[in-house]
């Protein structure tokens, strides 16, 4: 958060992709003593899932409502950020996944989603199957596009094919 919020990366990744949407001054969170604190009477937990689709991803678990906001480890209906897939990524996403689902939770809201989607616990193997795909296919295409097309056709329906263009298929073959 702090390195996505330095004026630097601010500048050269957010300014640029979102001219004029973030406000000046972004609130920035700091982890409160024990990773729980206590909401309405009911415990929150922040849990650590590791590298999903960024580095040090976390989730906020509330067990009395069988509750997970899951943030970027957990996609709903929308293409995935895989610019960080290679060299490990997507397995450490995957255990990332298996983190979340551990929680056991009735209730996961993803931090990317089709609005019109439920909050379902299925999210996260619908998740999980679109890393398989992406891992199966980005070692079987040659270029971006095939790589791109193949995705699009597994996934016709998921918002935000731009992202899985940009930030998945042009990272993953710069040169292709």
């Amino acid at each position: 958060m702090r390195f996505h919020a330095s004026p630097e990366v601010r500048a050269q990744a957010w300014d640029k992709s979102f001219p004029a949407q973030i406000p000046d001054a972004p609130v920035l969170a700091t982890t409160p003593p024990g990773i729980v604190f206590n909401l309405e009477g009911n415990e929150l937990r922040i849990s650590e899932a590791g590298h999903t689709d960024t580095d040090k991803t976390t989730v906020l678990h509330v067990p009395s409502i069988g509750l997970v906001v899951a943030g970027d480890a957990v996609y709903n209906g929308v293409h995935q950020y895989l610019a960080e897939a290679a060299n490990g990524g997507l397995r450490a996403w995957m255990k990332g996944l298996e983190i979340v689902a551990a929680l056991r939770a009735r209730h996961v809201v993803a931090g990317h989603k089709n609005k019109a989607l439920p909050d379902d616990p299925k999210t996260i193997d619908e998740t999980r199957r679109y890393l398989e795909d992406a891992e199966r296919l980005i070692s079987g295409s040659h270029t971006a596009r095939e790589f791109y097309d193949a995705m699009v056709t597994l996934y016709p329906d998921r918002l935000n094919p731009s992202a899985l263009w940009f930030w998945g298929a042009k990272a993953l073959f710069p040169r292709v």
